[in-house]
């Protein structure tokens, strides 16, 4: 029989406390937290979450770093960027949304996340109608800038010229010649246009004066200078700008009183009058329509435009129209460009309103001499000549132009009767 003392206990209990303590550690009361394997943002260090996504029934940002197991349902927040995922089962409030993404993997499924609706803003009105005052005139064409100092030569060319021109030196036809290649530049234009004495010798040569040592009509000096002055005044707003200034003595040049025929031009020393009345001493096809040329260059000015209707400049061309000869057609040409150009077409910058104003006039009116180059009388005269010229494919159009805007005149006469 065995007896154990309290002493004995003691020594028992103590042997006890390691088996315990192994017991209480064993791999059944180990914390799950342990298994997880964690990842933290690489921004936040205090913002640690599984490796391995863990998808519910509702959708969740997949963090930076995420294992996504297969076969969830994964979409594209296009708002924000992030991309979520849950679990690919359907869902009541989607109302056959599986059925829209059923031929997509389910993997790369892209979803529009809906946003609410935001307010509409308010419709503001334009800046440029926001601003209550209008902006100033803008000037087109601008300062002409001279030439270049390497053009030394170019310009002492162009200035002795101009000086021989004006005082009709021993070089005058040189100076012509030297005037015709440059007058097309803008700033050399200018300058032309604004030497009143030079603008007075070349209209004097264009009308068909000269003087006894130059006369116009030899060495083509009057083609010459019609040139100069078409050349200068071309897409030119500043040099035309400029004689216009200068047109109330340019329309009476001194020169013009030598060559009127008191009978015929009724004493007018005017340019359009001395034109018409000088018209039967054109020969020459191109000079005449370098000579329409320049006139139409010239108005595009508002002055010289107004001066040349009231002096009876669309009598003249009519009968610049009408000389006779087929070397003539090329100007019956230009003198419709410059009709269109100037008073049918707006697209070419032509001034509606002005011309024509009055109606058609019967053929019989146009037949008689002293009336058929009333301004009635142009549709007659076009077709006239379209039934003898088929190929002039021109005449017909710039007549339906012509017929287009009489027509125009004839509804606003109307209009004012009632």
């Amino acid at each position: 029989m065995v007896y154990t003392t309290s002493r004995n206990l003691f020594g028992l209990a103590c042997l006890a406390l390691p088996i315990l303590a192994r017991a209480s550690s064993s791999p059944s009361s180990k914390s799950p937290i342990a298994d997880v394997d964690l990842i933290c943002s690489s921004t936040d260090t205090t913002d640690c979450y599984p490796r391995t996504f863990e998808a519910t029934e509702e959708f969740q940002v997949i963090k930076e770093g995420q294992d996504i197991p297969p076969g969830l349902h994964v979409r594209m927040n296009i708002y924000s960027g992030e991309r979520e995922a849950r679990l690919n089962i359907p869902m009541e409030e989607e109302n056959g949304g599986l059925d829209a993404i059923k031929d997509l993997p389910t993997e790369q499924s892209v979803v529009i996340v809906p946003q609410p609706d935001s307010e509409p803003e308010e419709q503001k009105p334009a800046m440029r109608d926001q601003v209550p005052i209008s902006p100033p005139v803008y000037d087109t064409a601008g300062k002409v800038p001279p030439p270049p100092p390497t053009s030394g030569d170019e310009i002492s060319t162009f200035q002795t010229a101009l000086i021989f021109v004006s005082t009709e030196a021993r070089a005058f036809d040189k100076a012509l010649d030297d005037l015709s290649e440059l007058a097309h530049d803008i700033y050399y234009g200018l300058e032309i246009a604004k030497n009143a004495p030079v603008m007075e010798k070349l209209l004097c040569l264009i009308i068909g004066s000269g003087s006894e040592k130059f006369p116009a009509r030899e060495k083509s000096r009057d083609h010459k200078a019609a040139t100069i002055l078409a050349s200068a005044v071309q897409n030119n707003p500043n040099a035309l700008k400029e004689i216009g200034n200068l047109w109330k003595m340019l329309a009476y040049p001194t020169c013009g009183t030598e060559l009127m025929d008191s009978k015929s031009a009724k004493g007018k020393g005017d340019v359009v009058s001395i034109l018409r009345n000088r018209l039967g001493r054109e020969k020459n096809p191109q000079t005449l329509k370098a000579k329409v040329t320049a006139i139409s260059g010239l108005l595009k000015e508002p002055t010289i435009r107004k001066d040349f209707l009231d002096k009876g400049g669309m009598e003249m061309l009519l009968a610049i129209f009408l000389k006779k000869g087929v070397d003539f057609d090329v100007v019956r040409r230009k003198v419709a460009e410059l009709v269109t150009d100037n008073f049918l077409d707006e697209s070419m910058g032509a001034k509606l309103g002005l011309w024509p104003k009055k109606a058609v006039n019967e053929d019989k009116v146009c037949k008689t001499k002293g009336r058929m180059l009333e301004d009635g009388c142009w549709e007659y005269h076009v077709e006239s000549f379209f039934k003898l010229r088929q190929t002039a494919l021109w005449a017909r159009e710039f007549t339906a132009l012509l017929s287009a805007r009489r027509g125009e005149v004839k509804h606003q006469r109307a209009d004012r009767e009632l």
